[in-house]
């Protein structure tokens, strides 16, 4: 039998600063690779104004100094956009998988066509 999941409302602080750190690296670079399909579909967008405000600030640093920078003056935005996704963590705020299959799969899933 596996381990037990949780949403993210149900993980400890220490596990909620551990997925926010693995998203905003993966927000990064979804936003500069200007594939945000799947994340902008969350029925309130005020918080990815706000992180994304920050990534574009942070358009010349590196990744992590991104990730982290977005952190600081995001981390309000990504818990409430956290909250709003279908990802699935283990108490430790691990992933369920990695968040580039989750994103693949929600693709995936999308309707072809035009």
């Amino acid at each position: 039998m596996g381990e037990k999941l949780y949403h993210f409302s149900e993980l400890s602080e220490q596990a909620k600063v551990t997925s926010i750190n693995a998203f905003s690296k993966f927000y990064v670079i979804c936003y500069r690779s200007e594939n945000m399909e799947i994340l902008s579909q969350v029925p309130d967008q005020s918080m990815l104004w706000q992180i994304n405000q920050e990534v574009y600030r942070n358009k010349y640093e590196s990744v992590d100094h991104a990730s982290k920078d977005t952190i600081i003056y995001c981390s309000h935005s990504y818990e409430k956009l956290l909250n709003e996704i279908d990802m699935r963590y283990l108490a430790n705020g691990s992933t369920e998988f990695p968040w580039e299959s989750w994103y693949q799969q929600k693709y995936a899933a999308l309707p072809h066509g035009v």
